[in-house]
């Protein structure tokens, strides 16, 4: 084998074991946060908690949507007293001038 392709291969070997390594920790990387869902959903989170991630997923509108439909399940457990939907809301639109 010629030292031209001796070191194209190598090479492509090299970016394709790169290229696997990145999937590889990508997909570790979705599954942990799969989990992190999974436990957030079984534990339940606290109103605060539920505000304090809703303000720091601003522009994630998944998540967003995801903390809403928890503010929601809150406030059907809770008909008494403040609703955390409307504190959600409040947050989303813009301070009067």
């Amino acid at each position: 084998m010629s030292p031209f392709v001796s070191s194209v291969t190598s090479l492509f070997s090299g970016d394709l074991a790169a290229v696997s390594a990145e999937i590889h920790n990508l997909r570790a990387a979705l599954l942990t946060s799969d989990v992190e869902v999974t436990w957030d959903e079984a534990e339940g989170l606290t109103p605060g908690e539920i505000v304090t991630r809703y303000v720091a997923a601003r522009g994630d509108y998944g998540i967003q949507h995801w903390l809403r439909t928890l503010a929601a399940e809150h406030d059907a457990g809770q008909p008494f007293g403040p609703r955390l939907v409307d504190e959600l809301d409040g947050l989303s639109t813009p301070a009067a001038a």
